[in-house]
């Protein structure tokens, strides 16, 4: 595929091109300038090979040696929980753009490219983590899900749970993907597949994935130890893991020492429950800090003092619904629905139409009704929109309020609400 971008020194081809392996070293290259990488060469060689490289793209322009890189795009290939199914999703990733071929038309090239790739391998949603949101936003990516960073302070009081506390092992041990992968993965397993699967979560899909939460980083920092991991086990079998690093600082002869929640991961309350308390009674340190945290993790229920926590709210997944209807069928809703929903997509057209939504607890049909038309609907909203309230974390009903959905049929934004309504909050224990 070739285009031509707009250039301050004229019209320059671009040509989308699949990458491999073999030019390692160019996209290397490319992320270093990106993202000014403080990193040493090996752990971003590391990071590389974690990628699953079907769906590596580039943007090539003319130049000495047959071509020159000047952005790259990469995804994972995810089946992930959506309320009462699943989902097929390609989760983007390593998105940039060389500084000197900026605004030239490479992002959007490469975002089609990626959409038409999603269509083709029958991929109906695609995610990301953003770098920058507003960037995002303009593809017709909404926010589908957001967390909550806490600082708690040593010895923060947890509320106790009710009846006999079951019997959690704990075992505290320098962490390593050769001791630990397969603990590690078995935990993952039990917690993106159960019934109590998290909307939007993404599992450790690759063995180069689950190696880079081994990696410390910076590891050259002298004042961090070595990666610890806290495992859990309930009766026999593991149910829990948090990777930490902790820094040994000091002020005035007394320790002010952080532990850094990398990764937290348990499968039932009482392992959570068991592992919190172990990490807020660590010696020599005053300062826990977690990872991002769905707003109805256990962790903040449990707490008897938010304020003292100190939460910082993060943005987490951003959704894009690449194949509308694929996507609203592979998901159930909490109540019945029968509602006509113009969708604008200025990007896709094949999503730009009046949908017909229909069903309930036990599945769904959407089915084109008309061409787009706002006076033929029952709401009205954008892509974008439809993407953030797609995992269920969030409410039509706010939308609405924030003027962002226009309620054609009175009632129907609260109809649209209830139906799309998630159990659980959504998020993932892992970035991609």
């Amino acid at each position: 595929m070739t285009f031509l971008s707009k250039a301050a020194d004229g019209i320059v081809p671009g040509e989308i091109v699949r990458l491999d392996a073999s030019r390692a070293d160019e996209i290397l290259d490319l992320e270093s300038i990106v993202w000014s990488s403080r990193f040493p060469p090996e752990l971003n060689r590391m990071n590389l090979e974690s990628l699953d490289f079907s769906w590596a793209i580039g943007v090539q322009v003319p130049g000495a040696g047959g071509g020159r890189l000047a952005a790259f795009a990469s995804a994972f290939s995810f089946d992930t929980p959506v309320p009462g199914g699943r989902v097929a999703v390609a989760g983007l990733t390593w998105v940039s753009v060389r500084p000197e071929f900026r605004r030239r038309g490479y992002l959007r090239a490469l975002m089609a490219r990626h959409f038409e790739d999603c269509r083709e391998r029958e991929v109906p949603v695609s995610m990301l983590f953003a770098s920058k949101m507003a960037i995002y936003g303009r593809f017709g990516y909404g926010l589908g899900s957001v967390g909550a960073r806490l600082r708690l302070p040593r010895g923060a009081a947890l509320r106790e749970l009710p009846g006999p506390a079951p019997e959690v092992e704990l075992r505290f041990e320098t962490a390593s993907f050769e001791a630990h992968d397969g603990f590690v993965e078995a935990v993952d397993r039990q917690a993106g597949h159960g019934p109590a699967a998290r909307p939007g979560w993404t599992g450790l899909v690759t063995p180069g994935l689950r190696q880079l939460l081994f990696v410390d980083e910076p590891p050259s920092d002298p004042r961090l130890e070595r990666g610890r991991i806290l495992m859990a086990w309930r009766e026999g079998r593991p149910s829990g893991y948090a990777l930490i690093r902790r820094d040994d600082g000091w002020e005035d002869g007394k320790p002010v020492g952080t532990a850094t929640v990398r990764a937290f991961q348990a499968v039932d309350p009482a392992s959570a429950h068991r592992m919190w308390r172990a990490l807020l009674d660590l010696d020599l340190i005053t300062t826990v800090v977690t990872p991002g945290l769905a707003p109805d993790d256990p962790l903040l229920q449990w707490l008897d003092e938010w304020r003292d926590a100190r939460p910082l709210l993060i943005d987490g997944e951003h959704v894009r619904l690449v194949d509308l209807p694929a996507a609203l069928e592979a998901r159930r809703y909490a109540a019945p629905v029968d509602l006509r929903l113009a969708v604008r997509d200025r990007l896709l057209g094949h999503n730009q139409a009046v949908w017909r939504l229909e069903g309930g607890p036990d599945g769904a049909q959407a089915t084109k009704a008309s061409d787009f038309a706002a006076d033929a609907a029952d709401v009205v909203l954008d892509v974008r929109d439809l993407g953030s309230l797609y995992l269920g974390g969030r409410s039509a009903v706010s939308l609405a309020d924030a003027g962002l959905l226009a309620e054609r049929t009175p009632g129907a934004a609260a109809s649209l609400a209830r139906a799309l309504r998630s159990d659980r909050d959504p998020g993932t224990a892992h970035i991609f």
